[in-house]
């Protein structure tokens, strides 16, 4: 029996030497990714084929702790056990030590080993989403890499420039001049051979600038308006921001963000130039807009001339006292309600009445302004007294009167208008006028005899009138004695 054990011994030995030649051991360690499946073989090339040497079989393991994977046997073209392939699935990156033993004829080869070393899967972290806007706004990029990824390299959907160059994690990037929407920017993994590169996106919303425009007619946003009446509407057209600020306006006028519309309305109650600026809040640049609104005060007219001069009364054919009115706002003016011979006229700013009123009466006269703003007047009178005037009102005759001295005249009376009053001269003694309600009553007994031509003058009143008349006293005659023969 120990003669037959010998001779087995000598045998494996000798099977042993021979298969441990036939074994490939290159390439150590291999060096690959996490989660890879690589193929493994033996004898496999001449002189033995690609089953591996005939007769023999081969035993595979992964002798390091902590292998997870799995191994696939009979790989070889002949679905023998000399060429496997390995999972490494999620075996923990680390050194790990492949084994084969050959078996042939019962006896096993000494252990053939190849290191593999397994490197952690690349990973890259791109970051969070982030909006920026457009033009002149960069954003810092936030990028992370990780397992055996020993950098990164940035590239963006659109362009742009990366500062100070792609291959920083946390470079900064600048979209190109004029562009907004979404870019996407992919950080790909480097210095992680054989492993496959890593990626990972991140979506930059570059939002475009605010804009403003005018969407009222052309020209509300420079409008001149009467005080105290309502501005035509002025609304611009907002894209981008959230609300906007109206500053500039007169009292009564508001501004007011809605909707992407800016309304500006409102009755301004005081007058002035306003420069309004409309800014807008929210949403990306400093944009801004401008307008004007003129607001015109109401015309004014105010007595120039002197108080009282707007309350005239004046005799007929008499020149009126200039009254003169001081006007702003308007561009002229009408005047009504003036007698014959009397006008107004309107000129740089002054509204003058003036003339010689050739009819009587009450005029009650107005001024309206024409032009500029609001409805403006102004009233006045003026009272024209016509002539005094006096007409014999007794018997046709009664005004050139032939008496005898001592005897009653015949009274002579005159209807008077216009006067307040009246003297009488040129009367006899004994004979007298009188002025009384508006008659002159001329009445007595003469006591001296004559020719007596009188004149009878109104007094106040316009108008110097006069009326004439005579009475004649004859004296009582004298009878001589009577003679006789």
């Amino acid at each position: 029996m120990k003669q037959l054990n010998f001779i087995l011994l000598i045998l494996c030995l000798g099977l042993t030497s021979k298969t441990l030649i036939g074994q490939t051991l290159t390439n150590q360690p291999q060096i690959i990714c996490q989660g890879e499946t690589r193929p493994y073989r033996v004898d496999w090339q001449a002189p033995d084929g690609p089953d591996g040497t005939p007769g023999s079989t081969y035993a595979w393991s992964v002798i390091t702790a902590g292998f997870v994977g799995n191994i696939v046997p009979n790989q070889s073209p002949g679905g023998f056990n000399n060429h496997i392939l390995i999972n490494w699935g999620a075996t923990p990156p680390g050194l790990y030590q492949v084994q084969v033993i050959e078996t042939s004829n019962g006896c096993p080869s000494a252990p053939v080993t190849l290191d593999v070393q397994i490197l952690a899967t690349p990973t890259a972290n791109a970051g969070a989403p982030q909006t920026i806007c457009q033009d002149g706004t960069t954003t810092a990029l936030t990028g992370t890499v990780g397992g055996s990824a020993t950098g990164g390299t940035w590239s963006s959907s659109v362009g742009g420039t990366f500062s100070p160059n792609a291959n920083t994690l946390n470079a900064t990037w600048t979209p190109p001049v004029g562009f907004n929407g979404v870019a996407t920017l992919t950080l790909t993994t480097t210095g992680m051979a054989p492993c496959t590169a890593a990626t990972s996106t991140v979506d930059i919303t570059v939002t475009p600038n605010n804009t403003i425009a005018l969407s009222s007619a052309v020209g509300t946003d420079a409008q001149t308006i009467c005080i105290n009446t309502p501005l035509v509407n002025i609304t611009y057209t907002v894209t981008g921001a959230t609300g906007a600020t109206v500053t500039g306006l007169p009292a009564g006028v508001t501004g007011v963000y809605a909707g992407g519309v800016v309304t500006i309305s409102g009755t301004p109650t005081v007058s002035g130039t306003f420069n309004y600026d409309i800014t807008l809040t929210g949403g990306c640049g400093t944009i801004t807009e401008s307008g004007i609104i003129n607001v015109t005060p109401d015309n004014t007219i105010s007595l120039t001339s002197a108080a009282g001069t707007n309350a005239q009364s004046i005799c007929i054919n008499t020149s009126l006292v200039d009254i003169t009115y001081a006007v702003t706002g308007a561009t002229g003016a009408t005047v009504t309600g003036l007698p014959t011979g009397v006008t107004g006229n309107f000129a740089g700013g002054v509204v003058t009445i003036s003339g010689t009123p050739t009819v009587s009466g009450t005029f009650n006269y107005t001024v309206t302004l024409t032009g500029g703003c609001g409805t403006v007047t102004a009233t006045g009178s003026i009272t024209i007294t016509p002539s005094s005037s006096i007409t014999l009102s007794s018997a046709v005759g009664t005004d050139a009167q032939t008496i005898c001295i001592n005897t009653p005249i015949v009274d002579i009376t005159y209807t008077v208008s216009g006067a307040t009053g009246a003297t009488i001269t040129g009367l006899p003694a004994g004979v007298t006028g009188s002025y009384a309600g508006g008659v002159v009553t001329i009445t007595g007994t003469p006591t001296v005899s004559g020719n007596f031509n009188y004149t009878i003058t109104p007094t106040g009143g316009c108008g110097v009138v006069v009326a004439n008349g005579a009475i004649n006293v004859n004296p009582t005659p004298v009878t001589s004695p009577i003679y006789h023969d």
